[in-house]
């Protein structure tokens, strides 16, 4: 059973190989029916569309060729008739029948007087309202006949409704009889063409059956043997166009659904459905064929298999009779590899195998099969053999007692395989365990194993200590108990989805969080989670570091850095207090100005511009105190507070801070904003705003030390390196820096002015790095420096 569920696959592939090729053969069978029925069908096509086309031309010529003879046979039936005015009637009878039964397809013949008047119609029948009827109630009508007297030849209408009320056109010939040497009007002989009837009678039926036949004449439809199929594709219609008369023709064919379902659909249909079933005879023929050959192939392959697979084994497979000592019946080459001895020295009895079990375990193994046998059971168990060499050997047996079909005779069949080195490699295992456990348990970090459930599986010293619980009271529990109660689903979380996509969160990235000790306090951690592979499935390591001392030296620096950063500030604004007291000054005068105006107002009387007055205060006042607040925001000591700021306001600001002191130094500040820079930054406000005003009160300082030689403006510029990076750079045209002071620029007390302490560049390069950016120099391409810093866009 396991040979054939181990093929099962194998066998099944194959069938899907076959299935595969099969399908290919049926597919290339199908392609090449396919090409020949659309070599066929475009061969049908084409001949439809010729015997279309043929038969339009035909129409066209039979209609052009009908209208010429009725002309004609009309203008010879005027000079060989005596037509006159005052012709009888029986005469006018007589002769015009002769013309009516003999040309098939006129509706009416009638003789029409000089006044072009209707005097005498055939047949009479169903034509009384047409007898006395006056042309000129008709123009179309008046004005052929009236090209006919003055062409004297045959003249034909445009398309013109009849009395009768349907479609046609009337022919006109003039009659002229001689008179004294002159040429007399005698009157016209009129004809009627009613177009429904006259294609129909003119036009075989057969053409009718097979075509939709319409007529135009000028454009304008004037006959349709049908209505719109709109089932038949136009690619199948003709047209045609003749001149007659000076008008033009047109015949238009399309093939009736029924036609064309017989000659072509029905056709294509019958040969489709003759190249599928060819296609699917192939396919399944192509079947047949390659699945004989496989089952062929399949029973060769079974039986190598089954000739090789006991050949590779890596032990000896088995059949021995159930007697003293186990004689083989049949082994496989493995016996020699296991014992020494070789298959035939075991097939020939030579050798039996309970000769080669251990005195020591030799009863012990004897009882287990006869338990064995007697519980109708498999065995299994392990003992020693001596081999050929006379060394010992520890080994696996496997094996069941089976009823022979030939004799009804108890047979044994097994496997034994050398556990020798298997035993080796467990206690070498052991050992390593024991020396890893060891340098665990030495680590001064703490170590901690948890499997996917999230268990503890292993907890050394330095965890014990760090946490405050011994191994036997947290192994085999939940790793939540080390956890605070409000992150515990943000870990069992994290496990599932690792476990689950095999997707790494956390996994090998070290990461700052809070843990847990038995008495319940919280304490910082730094961890580091790591996978390894385990037989019961994924385990993960965890090393752990108490960074709580860390944490208190870093706030501490931290705060030393703010304090230098505050102490930098007053610094500054110490040495702005002139430029600031100017512009606080400013507001307070006018202040003063305005108030003395308005009270002059009062006693003059004045009191309708006391609000304009009012106005002024108030502005100049709110100029003052937000002076006043900039000055107090700079020099306010306190906890970092981080907030969304719009990159453009805080350049605007820290000018307005910055233009007073400028104004001073006769510098001038330009800011050069892109426009599509207008996004936020997460900042302090307040730091980041210290390190822009270092930056420009440094520049206007080393524009001064040249005197302005280079010019009076420096630049504030912001711009995009990146989609996720925005520059902001202070541009000087000042004395620049010597290549020394380059390398420590940025460190602190290194400073370039003579009473400078050298923090103010440091200071900017902590805050800067503490927001996520860096802070850079370098010489501007035409005189000065440029100072830029870069931060993260939110």
């Amino acid at each position: 059973m396991r040979i054939n569920n181990t093929n099962e696959p194998i066998h099944f592939f194959r069938r899907r190989t076959i299935l595969f090729y099969s399908l290919l053969i049926g597919g290339v069978v199908g392609g090449i029916i396919s090409l020949a029925l659309l070599s066929i069908k475009e061969q049908s096509a084409a001949h439809i569309n010729r015997l279309t086309h043929n038969s339009t031309s035909g129409v066209a010529l039979l209609i052009k060729d009908d209208l010429k003879r009725r002309m004609h046979s009309l203008s010879s039936f005027t000079t060989l008739s005596e037509l006159t005015t005052n012709m009888t009637d029986s005469y006018w009878q007589s002769i015009s029948n002769a013309l009516y039964d003999g040309q098939r397809g006129y509706h009416t013949l009638g003789w029409v007087d000089k006044t072009y008047h209707v005097r005498k119609v055939t047949p009479l029948a169903g034509n009384e309202n047409a007898q006395n009827f006056n042309l000129a109630l008709k123009p179309a009508a008046l004005a052929a006949v009236m090209k006919a007297h003055e062409t004297n030849s045959v003249t034909m209408t445009t398309p013109l409704q009849s009395i009768h009320g349907e479609l046609g056109i009337g022919m006109y010939v003039p009659v002229f009889r001689d008179f004294q040497g002159s040429p007399k009007l005698e009157g016209f002989i009129s004809s009627v063409l009613l177009f429904k009837s006259y294609f129909t009678e003119i036009l075989p039926s057969y053409l009718l059956t097979d075509l939709q036949i319409t007529v135009f004449i000028n454009e304008q439809k004037i006959y349709s043997d049908t209505v719109n199929d709109n089932s038949i594709n136009s690619e199948w219609r003709r047209q045609i166009t003749f001149q007659l008369q000076g008008q033009t023709w047109k015949i238009s064919t399309l093939p009736t659904s029924a036609f064309l379902e017989q000659s072509h659909y029905s056709t294509m249909r019958i040969l489709l459905l003759l190249g599928l079933l060819l296609t699917l005879l192939v396919t399944i023929a192509a079947y047949t064929t390659l699945s004989t050959r496989n089952k062929a192939n399949v029973i060769k392959d079974e039986r190598n298999k089954a000739k090789y697979l006991l050949k590779n084994l890596p032990g000896m497979a088995y059949q021995s009779f159930n007697t003293t000592d186990w004689p083989i019946i049949s082994v496989n080459d493995g016996c020699e590899v296991l014992t020494g001895f070789t298959r035939t020295e075991f097939e020939a009895h030579n050798v039996l195998w309970g000769k080669l079990i251990h005195p020591d375990d030799y009863d012990r193994v004897i009882q287990a099969v006869k338990d064995a046998i007697k519980q109708q059971e498999p065995y299994e168990l392990e003992y020693r053999i001596i081999d050929k060499n006379q060394e010992t050997h520890l080994v696996w047996e496997k094996g069941e007692a089976v009823i022979s079909l030939i004799n009804h005779e108890v047979i044994l069949e097994g496997f034994i395989t050398d556990l020798t080195n298997i035993k080796q490699a467990e206690d070498e295992v052991a050992r390593s365990h024991a020396f890893s456990d060891a340098v665990v348990n030495a680590v001064i970090e703490a170590v901690i194993t948890i499997d996917q459930k999230g268990r503890i599986k292993s907890f050394n010293n330095a965890a014990q200590k760090m946490f405050g619980y011994s191994a036997g009271e947290v192994l085999n529990q939940s790793v939540n108990v080390l956890i605070p109660s409000n992150k515990t689903y943000d870990h069992d979380r994290h496990i599932a989805n690792y476990v689950k996509s095999n997707i790494p969160k956390i996994m090998g990235v070290g990461r700052e969080l809070e843990a847990k000790r038995k008495d319940e306090t919280i304490f910082p951690i730094q961890i580091s989670i790591s996978e390894i592979s385990h037989q019961d499935g994924k385990m993960f390591v965890g090393l752990i570091r108490d960074i709580g001392a860390q944490r208190l030296s870093e706030d501490r620096a931290r705060k030393h850095i703010e304090q230098m950063a505050h102490a930098d500030r007053l610094n500054s604004l110490g040495e702005m207090a002139a430029g600031i007291a100017h512009e606080v000054n400013q507001p307070l005068t006018a202040i003063s100005l305005f108030s003395q105006s308005g009270k002059t107002l009062c006693n003059n009387g004045k009191f309708d511009k006391l609000p304009d007055i009012f106005d002024k205060l108030s502005q100049h006042a709110r100029r003052a105190g937000a002076v006043l607040e900039r000055m107090q925001t700079m020099t306010r000591q306190g906890d970092r507070q981080k907030e969304l700021v719009e990159c453009h306001l805080l350049i605007s600001e820290v000018v307005k801070l910055a233009e007073s002191e400028g104004r001073m130094r006769d510098i001038n500040i330009k800011v050069n904003f892109n426009q599509s820079c207008r996004v936020e930054v997460y900042i302090d406000r307040v730091q980041i705003q210290q390190v822009l005003l270092n930056l420009l009160r440094n520049g206007m300082e080393a524009m001064q030390s040249i005197g302005l030689s280079n010019g009076n403006v420096i630049e504030l510029n912001s711009d995009f390196i990146d989609s996720e990076n925005i520059t902001i750079s202070v541009v000087d045209s000042g004395c620049g820096l010597d290549s020394n002071m380059k390398e420590k620029l940025f460190t602190a007390f290194a400073s370039t002015k003579q009473n400078g302490m050298g923090i103010g560049l440091s200071i900017s390069k902590s805050i800067i790095e503490d927001h996520g950016g860096s802070i850079h120099y370098a010489k501007n391409a035409t005189v000065g420096s440029v100072f830029y810093f870069i931060l993260p866009v939110v």
